[in-house]
Protein backbone atom coordinates (compact mmCIF):
# COMPACT_ATOMS: atom_id res chain seq x y z
CA UNK A 1 0.00 0.00 0.00
CA UNK A 2 1.53 3.34 -0.57
CA UNK A 3 1.02 6.61 0.97
CA UNK A 4 -2.67 8.14 1.41
CA UNK A 5 -2.68 11.25 -0.32
CA UNK A 6 -3.75 14.56 0.61
CA UNK A 7 -6.42 16.68 -0.48
CA UNK A 8 -4.16 19.45 -1.93
CA UNK A 9 -2.23 16.22 -4.12
CA UNK A 10 -5.71 15.06 -5.25
CA UNK A 11 -7.01 18.38 -6.58
CA UNK A 12 -3.05 18.74 -8.48
CA UNK A 13 -3.56 15.64 -10.14
CA UNK A 14 -7.09 16.32 -11.08
CA UNK A 15 -6.44 19.92 -12.75
CA UNK A 16 -3.72 17.82 -14.43
CA UNK A 17 -6.34 15.48 -15.32
CA UNK A 18 -8.54 18.47 -16.62
CA UNK A 19 -5.70 20.24 -18.33
CA UNK A 20 -4.68 16.45 -20.40
CA UNK A 21 -8.43 15.97 -21.37
CA UNK A 22 -9.40 19.63 -22.60
CA UNK A 23 -6.00 19.76 -24.87
CA UNK A 24 -6.06 19.61 -28.41
CA UNK A 25 -3.39 19.27 -30.43
CA UNK A 26 -2.86 21.83 -32.97
CA UNK A 27 -3.70 20.24 -37.04
CA UNK A 28 -0.99 19.96 -39.14
CA UNK A 29 -1.59 22.57 -41.94
CA UNK A 30 -1.52 21.32 -45.71
CA UNK A 31 1.87 22.23 -47.16
CA UNK A 32 2.93 23.63 -43.91
CA UNK A 33 6.77 23.94 -43.26
CA UNK A 34 8.47 20.80 -41.97
CA UNK A 35 11.94 20.91 -40.56
CA UNK A 36 14.76 19.66 -43.21
CA UNK A 37 17.41 17.40 -41.13
CA UNK A 38 19.31 16.13 -44.19
CA UNK A 39 21.53 13.01 -44.13
CA UNK A 40 24.69 12.12 -46.54
CA UNK A 41 26.08 8.67 -46.98
CA UNK A 42 30.04 8.08 -45.40
CA UNK A 43 31.91 5.06 -45.15
CA UNK A 44 32.43 3.92 -41.82
CA UNK A 45 35.04 1.42 -41.01
CA UNK A 46 34.32 -1.00 -38.03
CA UNK A 47 35.71 -1.55 -35.19
CA UNK A 48 34.69 -4.42 -33.61
CA UNK A 49 37.06 -7.70 -33.32
CA UNK A 50 34.19 -9.29 -34.76
CA UNK A 51 33.91 -8.43 -37.86
CA UNK A 52 36.32 -8.84 -40.24
CA UNK A 53 39.23 -7.09 -40.72
CA UNK A 54 38.80 -3.95 -43.21
CA UNK A 55 35.11 -4.51 -43.14
CA UNK A 56 33.34 -1.32 -43.79
CA UNK A 57 29.76 -0.22 -44.23
CA UNK A 58 28.11 2.82 -45.83
CA UNK A 59 26.08 4.34 -43.29
CA UNK A 60 23.55 7.33 -43.13
CA UNK A 61 25.01 10.51 -41.21
CA UNK A 62 23.33 13.68 -39.92
CA UNK A 63 25.41 16.80 -41.97
CA UNK A 64 24.79 19.38 -39.45
CA UNK A 65 26.06 16.82 -36.66
CA UNK A 66 28.97 16.11 -39.11
CA UNK A 67 29.41 19.81 -39.83
CA UNK A 68 29.07 20.66 -35.80
CA UNK A 69 31.84 18.21 -34.89
CA UNK A 70 34.53 19.26 -37.18
CA UNK A 71 33.99 17.51 -40.69
CA UNK A 72 34.28 13.90 -41.87
CA UNK A 73 37.72 13.97 -41.32
CA UNK A 74 37.64 14.86 -38.11
CA UNK A 75 35.11 11.67 -37.25
CA UNK A 76 37.34 9.46 -39.09
CA UNK A 77 35.11 8.69 -42.01
CA UNK A 78 35.36 8.42 -45.67
CA UNK A 79 33.60 9.54 -48.59
CA UNK A 80 30.61 7.11 -49.47
CA UNK A 81 32.34 4.04 -51.39
CA UNK A 82 30.85 1.03 -52.27
CA UNK A 83 30.78 -0.52 -49.16
CA UNK A 84 27.70 -2.61 -47.94
CA UNK A 85 24.79 -1.19 -46.02
CA UNK A 86 25.28 -1.94 -42.39
CA UNK A 87 23.71 -5.61 -40.86
CA UNK A 88 20.12 -5.56 -38.65
CA UNK A 89 21.08 -3.54 -35.48
CA UNK A 90 24.23 -2.50 -36.02
CA UNK A 91 24.61 0.99 -34.49
CA UNK A 92 27.67 2.54 -34.97
CA UNK A 93 30.33 4.36 -32.52
CA UNK A 94 28.79 8.11 -32.49
CA UNK A 95 29.75 11.23 -30.19
CA UNK A 96 26.87 13.30 -29.16
CA UNK A 97 26.44 16.39 -28.35
CA UNK A 98 23.59 18.91 -26.38
CA UNK A 99 24.48 22.92 -26.96
CA UNK A 100 22.43 24.52 -24.22
CA UNK A 101 21.51 28.37 -23.08
CA UNK A 102 23.75 29.99 -20.37
CA UNK A 103 20.37 29.66 -18.69
CA UNK A 104 17.56 27.31 -17.93
CA UNK A 105 13.96 28.19 -18.37
CA UNK A 106 11.19 26.88 -16.85
CA UNK A 107 8.38 26.43 -18.81
CA UNK A 108 4.82 24.55 -19.13
CA UNK A 109 4.11 21.51 -21.15
CA UNK A 110 1.26 22.16 -23.54
CA UNK A 111 -0.95 19.52 -22.99
CA UNK A 112 -0.75 19.16 -19.44
CA UNK A 113 0.05 22.19 -18.09
CA UNK A 114 3.00 21.10 -15.88
CA UNK A 115 6.22 23.12 -15.30
CA UNK A 116 9.32 21.81 -16.58
CA UNK A 117 13.10 22.65 -17.15
CA UNK A 118 14.10 23.36 -20.42
CA UNK A 119 17.76 23.64 -20.99
CA UNK A 120 18.27 23.34 -24.67
CA UNK A 121 19.19 26.41 -26.74
CA UNK A 122 16.15 28.78 -28.28
CA UNK A 123 12.75 28.74 -26.92
CA UNK A 124 10.22 25.89 -27.93
CA UNK A 125 8.83 26.89 -31.02
CA UNK A 126 11.94 28.34 -32.24
CA UNK A 127 13.26 25.09 -34.40
CA UNK A 128 16.73 25.97 -33.66
CA UNK A 129 18.59 22.49 -33.26
CA UNK A 130 20.30 21.99 -30.20
CA UNK A 131 21.25 17.99 -30.59
CA UNK A 132 23.78 17.06 -32.30
CA UNK A 133 25.13 13.30 -33.36
CA UNK A 134 27.72 11.84 -35.64
CA UNK A 135 29.24 8.33 -36.02
CA UNK A 136 33.06 8.36 -35.43
CA UNK A 137 35.80 5.55 -35.93
CA UNK A 138 39.41 4.83 -35.53
CA UNK A 139 41.67 2.50 -36.85
CA UNK A 140 42.44 1.35 -32.98
CA UNK A 141 40.41 1.20 -29.56
CA UNK A 142 43.41 3.63 -28.45
CA UNK A 143 43.11 5.70 -31.79
CA UNK A 144 39.44 6.36 -31.57
CA UNK A 145 39.87 6.79 -27.37
CA UNK A 146 42.22 10.07 -28.20
CA UNK A 147 40.05 11.21 -31.45
CA UNK A 148 36.93 11.01 -29.16
CA UNK A 149 38.76 13.50 -26.88
CA UNK A 150 40.32 15.83 -29.17
CA UNK A 151 36.64 16.31 -30.49
CA UNK A 152 35.48 16.71 -26.99
CA UNK A 153 38.03 19.62 -26.45
CA UNK A 154 37.51 20.97 -29.44
CA UNK A 155 33.84 21.32 -29.41
CA UNK A 156 33.30 22.07 -24.99
CA UNK A 157 33.32 26.09 -25.85
CA UNK A 158 30.65 25.36 -28.09
CA UNK A 159 27.99 23.99 -25.94
CA UNK A 160 26.72 27.27 -24.09
CA UNK A 161 27.91 27.02 -20.73
CA UNK A 162 27.98 24.79 -18.04
CA UNK A 163 24.37 22.97 -18.95
CA UNK A 164 26.01 21.89 -22.38
CA UNK A 165 27.31 18.52 -22.83
CA UNK A 166 28.87 16.20 -25.01
CA UNK A 167 29.05 12.00 -24.51
CA UNK A 168 30.19 9.18 -27.02
CA UNK A 169 27.96 5.97 -27.40
CA UNK A 170 30.40 2.84 -27.64
CA UNK A 171 29.62 0.92 -31.40
CA UNK A 172 27.31 -2.29 -31.25
CA UNK A 173 28.01 -5.02 -34.01
CA UNK A 174 25.36 -7.99 -33.27
CA UNK A 175 26.54 -11.47 -34.32
CA UNK A 176 23.54 -13.35 -35.87
CA UNK A 177 22.67 -15.69 -38.27
CA UNK A 178 19.65 -17.33 -39.87
CA UNK A 179 18.13 -20.83 -41.86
Amino acid sequence: MGRRKSARQIERDLAYAKAREAYNPPLREEGAATQRRPKIAVKYAVLSPLAATDSAFTIQASSSGIQFFGGIAALGLAAQGTDPSEPRGFRPAQVRAMVADSSPAVVRAKGSNRPYVRYGKGTRDSNSQYNYSAPVTAETPAALDTRVKAIFTAIKPSLGGGYGRVWFEAELYPLSSSG
